[in-house]
């Protein structure tokens, strides 16, 4: 071994490896078939977001608008009044309620501005605002899922609507029109809203009750989402969001947006009216409406001076038919009539922002 010289260590090492090696290898022979390879593990399951889209549940087949159905726009035409927040009941405006919009159609309003909002699960209701007290447990800071806010009756007594029960109510009615309120402008929920109004629309077959509804739009930018969501043929350009100059500048600005767009009419707050404005409409082929009006002599003066119609909480037709003055006997009944009203609490309607 001495003539490896230095290299002694090596060989000594690469033979101990070598040993090794066959120790290993014979104990690979010697354990046959519980050596075996291990079976690959199986796949896992196809990640959510490559499973095939669920199949949509198919639409029923839209109905067909009943013969004679009149549109909006003829329907709004005939009327002088229209309901804020579906009519006040007990007192309480905006409430949105089923017993408000019966009591009000008895007393034959034909008009229903109705208040929507978005529930925490994107579904569209008739809700002014979530102020707590008007429904258990619901509040700003704890917005209802539909079913809850379904299942919670109005101040304990009235029956709450959604979107598609007002749907129904427009197919069971069909002599009424409604005028939308959806509160916003911010473009992301504005197409919520909508999208969700139409796939309520399209869920129940009734698409064709949009032509019964005026939609209220706040700005240019709301109106041009509304209208690319769906091209709804009635809309009114309510101000009293986007802001008013009040002057005859700023309002024929205004009502040359509305001829631009087919815009049938513009809605403004009831002391921001001027005479002035009822040539400018007239130009333009408008209406312009108000709100909120319920005093019955200060609706018969705006009516005179050009407005169409008043958003109000508590007036009906009846109220507003003239009736001749024959002096001092009716005088007397009037202001006995008026203190009647004022005395009691249930019929004082509590008045809420539009």
């Amino acid at each position: 071994m001495a003539r490896f010289g230095k290299y002694t260590y090596v060989i000594y090492l690469l033979s101990a490896l070598a040993a090794l090696e066959s120790v290993v290898l014979a104990a690979v022979l010697a354990g046959g078939e519980a050596q075996a390879i291990p079976e690959p593990e199986p796949l896992e399951a196809m990640p959510a977001w490559l499973e095939p889209a669920p199949q949509r549940e198919e639409l029923p087949e839209e109905k067909e608008p009943p013969p004679g159905e009149r549109t909006a726009a003829e329907i709004l035409e005939e009327q002088r009044i229209i309901a804020h927040g579906m009519g006040a009941i007990a007192g309480r405006a905006t409430l949105n309620c089923l017993e408000g919009f019966q009591a009000q159609y008895e007393k034959g309003v034909r008009v229903f501005e109705v208040d929507l909002r978005l529930t925490a699960d994107q579904q569209v209701v008739l809700r002014h605002d979530w102020r707590a007290g008007w429904q258990a447990g619901v509040s700003e800071t704890s917005v209802p899922t539909l079913e809850q806010f379904l299942d919670k009756p109005l101040l304990g007594r009235f029956t709450p609507l959604c979107f598609k029960d007002l749907l129904m109510l427009m197919e069971q009615y069909p002599d009424i029109c409604v005028v939308t309120d959806t509160k916003f402008t911010d473009a992301e929920i504005v197409k919520l809203q909508f999208e969700a109004m139409v796939r309520d629309g399209a869920e129940l077959g009734l698409s064709y009750l949009f032509d019964r509804m005026i939609i209220q739009v706040y700005d240019p930018l709301m109106f041009r989402v509304a209208d690319s969501v769906r091209h709804f043929k009635h809309y009114i350009y309510t101000l009293y969001t986007d802001g008013f100059a009040r002057t005859e500048a700023d309002f024929r600005e205004k009502a040359d947006f509305c001829g631009e767009n087919g815009i049938m009419g513009i809605t403004m707050w009831d002391y921001w009216w001027r005479e002035d404005y009822a040539s400018i409409a007239q130009e333009k082929g408008l209406k312009v409406y108000v709100h909120t009006v319920n005093d019955p002599e200060q609706a018969l003066a705006l009516l005179a001076e050009g407005v169409r119609a008043v958003y109000t909480d508590e007036l009906t037709p009846g109220d507003l038919a003239e009736q001749p003055e024959t002096g001092a006997e009716n005088q007397a009944s009037a202001e006995e009539g008026e203190d009647d009203h004022g005395a009691d609490g249930e019929d004082t309607v509590q008045r809420e922002d539009f």
